[in-house]
Order: C-alpha cells, then sequence, then structure tokens
C-alpha cells in the first residue's frame, strides 16, 4: 500500500479544494509560519480517524471546518479523501482480516474519505461505499498506518517517542511493526466476548425463566400423550368390545327368536293353562263320569240278561211253535183223511183272521221284547188254532185247499217268527258287545285317569317350564335392551371421545391383544382406559400443544442460541488467545530485530555511541489501591565522549537524531507506506541537518516520505516540493515544483 494522493476540502485552513500529489518517494512542503502548513499533516491525521481533537489544535470536531474569511462564507462540512495505491496487495494473513473489509481489498486503488459536518458527526467511505471507523483503522493497522502510530510525527514532537513512557513507546513500536492490528481485534474480540457473555447471560435467563414453563408444558404435553395412546387403547377396545356385544346381541336375539315372542309365550301358556283347567275340570267329573258308566254297564248287564231270558222263552216258543206247527200237519193231514170240507169260508177266513191277529201281535211283542206277553199270546194263539181245527173239521171238504193256503201262510209268519228271533240274537250279541265295549271303557276310563293325571303331571311341569321360559325370556328382552341401550350410549360416549370414524367400527378389524377377551372384562377395560383418559385430560389441549411448541421452539432456538454463543465465546477466547500469543511472539522478536538495527543506525549517526531496546515489566498501583504489572519497552543510550545517559538531557538536534534513527530502525524491520514528519528537522544544526538528510535518503528507500520543513538542507532531498500561502481571501493555497525538473532547468 502506498499513498499517492491527497485531497483536503474545508478543513482549517483550506477552504477550497486542494489536490497533493504523493507519487513521489519525498514530497516537501514549505511556507511562511500560520500558512497552513500542518494543517496538511492534521488533515492527514484526520482521514486516518484520529479522534482526539487536541492532538489536531482542536477543541471540538467542527473546530476543524473551515470559519470562513472576510472574503469567504463559512462552511458545514469539511472532507479529506487519500487515495492509496492497491497493486501489489499484501497483507499480513495473521492480521485477521474481517470479512467487512475484505472485498475492498481486491481493488488496485482505494480511496480513504473522511467527512465532518457542523455537528460533529463523521462519515467514512472506502471506494465511495460507507465504512465503520472500526474497519478504517483495521485497514490501516496492519498495513502500519494508524492515528496513534508514529508515521505521523507533528511540529514539536520529533522526540515524543524518545520522551514517552516505556508503554506509549511500547504501543509506538506495535503500530510500526504492523502489530497494532492485533490489540485492535483483541479489543474488539474481548468487546465482543464481554457481549457474548452478556448474552450468554441473557439466554440463560432467558431459558430460565422458559425452562419451568417448558416443564410444565411437558407435563402437559405427556399426558396429552398419555390420552392419545390411551385413547388409541381405548378405539380398539371399544371396537373390540362393539363387536363382541354385537355378536352377542345377535345370539341373544336368536336364542330369543327361538324361544318365540313374548306374546306367542304368553299364548302358549294361556292354552297350557286352559288346557290344565280342562284337565282338572274333568279329572273332578271322573268319579261321575265313573259312577254313570258302571250305572250304565249295570243296566246294559241287566238288559243283557233280559234279552237273554226273553231269548230262551223265545226259543222256547219257536220250539213249541214248531211242535204244534208239526201237529197242526198232522192234525190237517188227519182232517184231510176223516172230516170232510165242511168248515164254512166264512169260519175259515175268521180264523185266518184271528190267527194273523194273534201271530202279529206275537211279532210286536217280541220285538218290544215282552216275553210275558208273547207267551200268553202265544197261548191264545194256540186256542185259536185249536179252535181253528175244530172249525176246521166242521168245515167243508171242498174248504180244504183254502185251509192249506192258510196254513201255508201261518207257516210263513211262523218263518217270519224265526227270522225275528234271529233278530233278537243279533240284538243280543249287540248287548254282549256293548257290555264287553262298556267294560272296555270302564277299563280305559280308568287307564284314563292316569294318563290324565299324568298328563295333568306333565301339563304342570310344562306350564312351570313355560313360566320359567317367560320370566327367562323377558330377562333376555330386558338384558337385550339394557345391553342395545348400553351399546348405543357406549358408542356415543366412544363417538364423543375418539370422533365419529368409530362409526365405522364394523369395517374395522379386531385387534388380536383383545379378541380372546370377554365382553364384561373389555368393557371393564373400557371403563378403566375412560377413566385414564378422564385423568390424563388436559382442558385446551390444541392451546397447550400450539404453546407447547411454541415454547419448545423458543426453549430449542434459546438453547441453539446458546450452543452458538458459547461456541463463539470459545472461538473468541481461542482467537484472544491465539491473538495473544502471536502479539507476545511477534513483538518480542520485533524488539530484538529493532533494538539490533536502532544499535547499528545509531552507531552510524553518533560514531561510537550505543543504543538498544529492552523490554521491561513495571508494577503500577491502580485508583483501587491493587497493584497490577504491565509492559514496556525502555531506550538505553549512551552518546561518545559524554557521560549523560538520560535522553531528557540530551539537546533538541541530538534528541531528533536518536528518534530518526530509531524511526529509521522501526521502518527497516515493517516499512509503512509514507511517514510524515513535521518540522522534526527544526532544531537541527547545519551539520545535523546533513546527517538528518542522509537518513531521510535511507528511509526514503522503504518509505514515501511527506515532510514539512523550512530547511534548506531537508527541501535539497526532496523530489517534489509544494508552497504553501495564505491567500488574499483568507484561505491556504498550494503551489508545487518538481525539483528533479526544476534542476534540469537550471543547467
Amino acid at each position: 500500500m502506498r499513498l499517492s494522493h491527497i485531497t483536503i476540502s474545508g478543513f482549517k485552513s483550506f477552504a477550497k479544494k486542494t489536490s497533493i500529489d504523493v507519487t513521489h518517494q519525498v514530497t516537501g512542503v514549505v511556507g511562511p509560519n500560520g500558512s497552513g502548513k500542518s494543517n496538511i499533516a492534521e488533515a492527514i491525521r484526520f482521514v486516518l480517524g484520529e479522534q482526539s481533537m487536541k492532538s489536531m489544535r482542536s477543541k471540538s470536531g467542527s473546530d476543524v471546518i473551515f470559519k470562513g474569511s472576510e472574503h469567504l462564507s463559512p462552511l458545514s462540512r469539511a472532507t479529506v479523501t487519500m487515495v492509496i495505491d492497491n497493486k501489489e496487495k499484501k497483507y499480513p494473513t495473521e492480521a485477521h482480516i474481517s470479512q467487512d473489509l475484505a472485498p475492498y481489498l481486491v481493488y488496485d486503488e482505494l480511496t480513504l474519505s473522511r467527512t465532518i459536518y457542523a455537528d460533529g458527526g463523521s462519515e467514512y467511505t472506502l471506494n465511495d461505499a460507507k465504512v465503520r471507523l472500526k474497519d478504517v483503522q483495521e485497514l490501516l493497522s496492519f498495513s502500519g498506518i494508524g492515528g496513534s502510530a508514529y508515521t505521523i510525527i507533528n511540529q514539536g514532537e520529533a522526540d515524543k517517542i524518545l520522551l514517552a513512557s516505556p508503554k506509549d513507546r511500547k504501543e509506538a513500536l506495535e503500530d510500526a511493526l504492523g502489530l497494532r492490528v492485533f490489540h485492535l481485534r483483541i479489543v474488539e474480540s474481548k468487546r465482543k466476548l464481554e457481549k457474548v457473555k452478556a448474552h450468554v447471560r441473557e439466554v440463560e435467563l432467558l431459558r430460565n425463566e422458559v425452562k419451568p414453563h417448558l416443564e410444565h408444558l411437558k407435563r402437559q404435553v405427556k399426558k396429552i400423550e398419555t390420552q392419545e395412546e390411551e385413547r388409541k387403547n381405548l378405539h380398539k377396545l371399544l371396537v373390540a368390545y362393539l363387536h363382541k356385544e354385537e355378536r352377542d346381541i345377535r345370539s341373544l336375539k336368536e336364542r330369543i327368536y327361538e324361544r318365540g315372542t313374548s306374546a306367542s309365550l304368553l299364548l302358549v301358556q294361556k292354552k297350557k293353562k286352559k288346557e290344565l283347567a280342562i284337565l282338572s275340570n274333568k279329572d273332578a267329573c271322573v268319579p261321575d263320569d265313573k259312577h254313570e258308566l258302571e250305572a250304565e254297564k249295570g243296566r246294559v248287564t241287566a238288559e243283557l240278561h233280559l234279552l237273554l231270558e226273553r231269548k230262551d222263552q223265545t226259543t222256547k216258543t219257536l220250539g213249541r211253535l214248531e211242535a204244534e206247527k208239526t201237529f197242526f200237519e198232522r192234525e190237517l193231514l188227519r182232517a184231510h183223511e176223516v172230516t170232510s170240507s165242511t168248515i164254512s169260508h166264512e169260519n175259515l177266513n175268521k180264523t185266518h183272521t184271528t190267527l194273523s191277529n194273534t201271530l202279529e201281535s206275537l211279532e210286536r211283542t217280541l220285538l218290544l221284547g215282552e216275553v210275558e206277553q208273547s207267551l200268553t199270546l202265544t197261548k191264545e194263539a194256540r186256542v185259536s188254532v185249536d179252535t181253528f181245527f175244530s172249525s176246521y173239521t166242521k168245515n167243508d171238504t171242498h174248504k180244504k185247499e183254502e185251509t192249506e193256503k192258510e196254513i201255508a201262510s201261518i207257516l210263513e209268519e211262523i218263518h217270519r217268527h224265526e227270522e225275528m228271533k234271529a233278530s233278537l240274537s243279533t240284538q243280543i250279541t249287540e248287548l254282549e258287545r256293548e257290555k264287553e265295549t262298556l267294560d272296555k271303557k270302564g277299563e280305559r276310563a280308568v287307564t284314563s285317569k292316569h294318563e290324565e293325571e299324568k298328563k295333568k303331571v306333565m301339563l304342570e311341569g310344562k306350564l312351570r317350564e313355560l313360566e320359567s321360559l317367560i320370566a327367562l325370556r323377558r330377562q333376555e328382552e330386558g338384558e337385550l335392551a339394557l345391553r342395545t341401550n348400553n351399546l348405543q350410549m357406549l358408542t356415543q360416549e366412544g363417538v364423543a371421545i375418539l370422533g365419529r370414524e368409530l362409526l365405522s367400527y364394523r369395517d374395522m378389524a379386531e385387534d388380536d391383544t383383545y379378541s380372546k377377551m370377554g365382553t364384561r372384562e373389555l368393557l371393564r377395560a373400557v371403563e378403566r382406559s375412560k377413566l385414564r383418559i378422564e385423568e390424563a385430560g388436559v382442558a385446551n389441549k390444541d392451546e397447550v400443544l400450539e404453546e407447547y411448541a411454541t415454547t419448545k421452539e423458543r426453549d430449542e432456538y434459546l438453547s441453539k442460541e446458546l450452543a452458538d454463543i458459547q461456541a463463539s465465546e470459545e472461538k473468541l477466547l481461542a482467537l484472544i488467545e491465539e491473538l495473544t500469543v502471536t502479539l507476545s511472539t511477534r513483538f518480542a522478536d520485533g524488539v530484538e530485530e529493532v533494538s539490533k538495527v536502532f544499535s547499528l543506525f545509531f552507531g552510524e549517526i553518533f560514531v561510537g555511541g550505543k543504543a538498544k531496546l529492552s523490554r521491561v515489566t513495571l508494577k503500577k498501583i491502580g485508583d483501587d489501591g491493587e497493584e497490577t504489572q504491565e509492559d514496556g519497552i525502555e531506550l538505553d543510550v549512551s552518546l561518545p565522549n559524554k557521560k549523560v545517559k538520560e535522553i531528557a538531557m540530551f539537546s533538541g538536534g541530538e534528541r531528533a537524531l536518536v528518534a530518526i534513527a530509531l524511526l529509521f530502525a522501526m521502518s527497516a524491520i515493517t516499512p509503512p507506506p509514507f511517514m510524515v514528519l513535521d518540522e522534526t528537522d527544526a532544531p537541527l544544526d547545519e551539520s545535523n541537518a546533513r546527517k538528518y538528510g542522509v537518513m531521510l535518503k535511507r528511509l526514503s528507500e522503504r518509505s514515501k516520505l511527506l515532510i514539512i520543513t523550512h530547511n534548506r538542507e531537508t527541501m535539497n532531498h526532496c523530489d517534489m516540493l509544494y508552497g504553501v500561502t495564505l491567500g488574499v481571501d483568507g484561505g491556504s493555497k498550494l503551489l508545487s515544483i518538481n525539483l528533479k525538473d526544476a534542476s534540469g532547468y537550471a543547467k
């Protein structure tokens, strides 16, 4: 990095825009006192980020803005721009350049600008982009340039490095060695570390606030998860129970259907009761029927005896009639032989009529069963026959044929009588059969009584069984109604707990875990599950879950942030440690190297003189009374032929040369891009001015020099010379001359 151009506008005495070309190795600025020469050095310090207005001979930021003159109006702002050649792009890797600054370092030219306003506010730009003061300090620090660096030596401060405290001298040496950036990084890292620690404490406090609530929400969510698990378990239990209960209800319905309805059972019961009543009535009537049957049997037996007697009488009567028939035939034959036919037709008819009547009466008597009367009539008929035969014998023979006819008719009547006998036999047979039937009926009556009693007992048992069945049927119907109602209620409760998808349980498969459990066992398990769900229930589940998710996310964010912050803290601690170690090592090595070079060049300036740098640790008592230690750099110099070793006792020229020797040694180790020397040669005499000039030539080999001087010897070493004068308008003006060209013209 090399300084190539400076533009000043509105800064102190430079009211108008003024540009200074510093492309030459040694640029000199000359002019009368009060013309504004030193303002150029202060302008450079200003653009480099100097915050101390005192170091720029001002009280406040607005004091560096042009105040106006008789001919020029005051300005509201001051701007200083510095153009840096960055073609080489050489930066120490250890500088740990920030990501904000790194993008600018790829440019071949860097334009750094600072503007200050009347209200004291400052604005920094780098290649026309706004940047922070920190970025400016970082950019300049690792290149060996900084507001606090001793690359800019103002008027009267040439020996400042010599008279500085060991601590300040140490800082100046660190700036010269390009180590200031490490301090800045350490300070920045510590500042970040403090912020990180504060952030850690803040996050920890936030987590401590969130943690109890999160734990509470975790318990609530655990309850919800338990509830959800129990809901799933309840769903399986309910599905298994509903399946089993439906099967049981269906089986119960089938049993009830097989037994019949209550109405049909009651109808059967009523019929059985009616049958039992009939049997009871029959049983009550059995004794009377038995007596009636016995009486009927007695009557039939008596009638049978009577008919048998009548049969016997009839048989006897028929026997007699046969005998009489035979007798009549024999008498008829005899009458044919003995008597004539003197029987009158009238008497024969009369006799015939009498006999017919007699036989008809006999027939009726037989039909009516009046045996005794039949015998009487038979006797009468016999008398009539006797009378007939008596009359017949008295009849005429000519009536013989008619008589034979009448006998034939009698025979026919007798035949009819025999038929009547046969009929009577049939009646007797029927009566015997009826008697037999009555006997059997009596036996059956006795048997029927036993059967009826058995039937009654059986019917009573059947009735009792039917009553039990009706009671069981009513119990089952009640159970069916109760279980159906419970099924509906439980289904509704399940829908209320699990949702309407439970209504499709028929399409759901039973869980094998619960398929072997009984209905009652399942119901108890369902009730226990419902109780656990109720116990684990959370009032506002959705709100709790949402709040838990939000709180958990918040806690996870805080935890991640805390982890990130703690990681950042560790990185910062490691970075601080690394920077500290690097700084300490680099500084120790740098001090040793600078001390060697300083001793070498001090001996060249002061032949026979000796000089060195040494690190010291000083004890310091703080305001709180505590003792602390701080590192510093001590100068140990001795001039030839002089016993004085204290720098303060050296002459002004000697101190200036010692300072130049030290600056040269520092620049030899880490050459700065440029150095600004503001009348540092003022106390030198001609002899020492020549030595000073030699040193300037040596310095210019490594760094660009901007020298503000009145010394002609110094001017002779400048490549470019700018003259500063105060114009009639009250503003500083700049004139330039290339001394090399001027020398050519002079020759």
